[in-house]
């Protein structure tokens, strides 16, 4: 097996199936001279699906999409199979990665999985950088005075509309960065973790 050229940054696309205004491939391709992208279909969620799941066919549909966008830039889209807190480790060190990038999740089973990979990642001198993505603001960003999240709607409405501006609605200008991908030859594909 040929060794693998050093990169930068790995991106771990999960529910952002979408090379366009992608907070997570927008930092990766900004702070560092390539990246390569991957996507886990995780055991611990599909176990709990099931066999048919309308959702796992969007995501293979979306996924192909991707993979298509990719291969059209000279790059391509690593897709694996098994638990995300093995896999991503393995997969930052098989492409010798220091920084892994994704668009924050908020769901309880998402922040555990995710707490476990930066563990891991942690563990080999890797880091996990997570970025606001799927939502316009993060439940910390429209508080109280006091500091405390709102209990009555029309407050909270009056707080989320006075700090929405044109900046926070801007899209990522990914395209002038898709330079930074990595380029993906067959045998890269390949591998086996």
């Amino acid at each position: 097996m040929s060794a693998v050229s050093p990169i930068n940054a790995l991106v771990w696309f999960r529910r952002d199936l979408r090379l366009f205004d992608h907070a997570a491939l927008h930092h990766a391709l900004t702070s560092s001279s390539q990246v390569i992208c991957v996507f886990i279909f995780d055991t611990a969620i599909l176990a709990n699906l099931p066999k048919a799941d309308r959702r796992v066919a969007f995501i293979w549909e979306s996924l192909r999409q991707v993979k298509l966008e990719l291969n059209q830039l000279g790059s391509d889209l690593i897709i694996r199979h098994g638990r995300a807190d093995e896999l991503i480790p393995r997969l930052a060190d098989e492409f010798q990665v220091d920084t892994v990038y994704a668009n924050r999740d908020t769901e309880p089973a998402a922040l555990i999985r995710d707490n476990l990979v930066a563990d891991q990642l942690a563990d080999c001198g890797k880091t996990l950088h997570l970025f606001k993505d799927q939502v316009i603001f993060e439940r910390d960003e429209i508080l109280t005075q006091t500091g405390h999240m709102y209990q009555v709607f029309t407050p909270y409405k009056r707080a989320w509309l006075a700090k929405l501006n044109d900046e926070v609605l801007l899209s990522f200008p990914i395209q002038a960065h898709l330079h930074q991908l990595k380029k993906l030859t067959p045998e890269a594909m390949t591998l086996r973790i």
